[in-house]
Formats: C-alpha cells, structure tokens, sequence
C-alpha cells in the first residue's frame, strides 16, 4: 500500500485564499449600476408597446361588441343599430311598438370610456335601392345590424388623438363577420 504525501505550498495557498475571497463592493455597485440601465432601457422601450397594445386590443374589443349586437338582433329578431360620433360609439335597439331606436347601456353595448382619445370616421357603402337618409333622419344609426344577420357595408376608422400611430379600421362586407384590420402607409384612409 502506497501513501502519498503531498504538501501545500505556499505559494498555491494564496491563490486559494484570494480566490475563495468574494467580491468587493465597488464590483458589486458596479453590477447594480449596469443592471439599472439595461432595466430603464426595457423599461423604456415598452412603454410605447403598451400603448399599441392597449389601441389593438380596443378595436378588437369594438369588433367583438359589433358581432354580439349582430347576434343580439339575430336572437331577438329586433333590428340594432351603432351610432358613429367624432368621439363616442353607442348601440341601439329598435322598438317596434314605439318605431324608435332605444339606446342599449347595459354592458357590453354601454359607451366604453378609455384613457385615450380615440376619434371615429364611419364609412357606409352605398348599394342600388338604398335610400338617402333626409334631415328628419337623424335619429337613424350609421350602421344598422339586421334581425336576418345582415349589416349595412360599413368602414369603421378608429385614431387616437393623443399620440401619431397608424389607425385600426374595422371593416364588414354587410354578409360576412367584422374584421379589424391595421391601416398601413400604403392604404388610403376613408
């Protein structure tokens, strides 16, 4: 049986002491400080993703509110209708008994408020037999959602005001399901 002897030399207990040492506090400020930038730099760059995503998810929000009032008209064999303002969307039900058009506040057809200004521009699509609306028709909605399913051909812009961004529009070819979609540099607007 063979015993071995080693000792430690000087020199090597040294460098085991200096390495098992740790690290000093202007290495570890020095780690907090570039963890710190590379954080507000982060942080910084979401901001404004925040604020796009918050816009995408409001016109899809509005798709989703244009649909249930669809189907809402379908279930009650009642005609619906969505009022287009500058600033403000609101839905409508028609009462036959009274041949007047009946806000709907309840959610989720209320007017939804947000923290951005959104401005609307509606585009209805003429087709042959529709009748142009006189004055004495102001009572009657931009958009009327059929109790057979149908809707008035509409284009639907959504921009906010607050701050320069491209615009959602939301569009429905009156037969098939509203569908946002992002306005590029390349399409034109309404």
């Amino acid at each position: 049986m063979r015993i071995f002897n080693t000792q430690i030399s000087s020199p090597s207990v040294a460098l085991m002491a200096s390495i098992s040492r740790g690290f000093t506090l202007i290495e570890v400020l020095v780690v907090v400080v570039i963890l710190a930038i590379a954080m507000s730099v982060v942080v910084a760059g979401f901001t404004g993703a925040d604020q796009e995503q918050s816009f995408k998810g409001f016109a899809e929000r509005m798709v989703l509110r244009i649909e249930m009032a669809r189907d809402r008209a379908v279930q009650t064999n009642n005609e619906w209708g969505v009022y287009v303002d500058a600033d403000e969307i609101s839905f409508a039900e028609f009462d036959h008994v009274s041949a007047q058009w009946l806000p709907r506040i309840q959610r989720p057809f209320r007017v939804e408020s947000t923290d951005d200004n959104f401005r609307y521009r509606v585009k209805v699509e003429a087709y042959p037999g529709q009748v142009e609306p006189s004055d004495d028709d102001e009572d009657t909605p931009s958009i009327i959602l059929f109790s057979s399913g149908e809707t008035t051909p509409f284009e639907l812009s959504i921009e906010p005001e607050a701050w320069t961004t491209n615009s959602w529009t939301l569009v429905s070819d009156g037969f098939s399901r509203t569908v946002a979609s992002r306005v590029t540099e390349d399409d034109s607007l309404l």
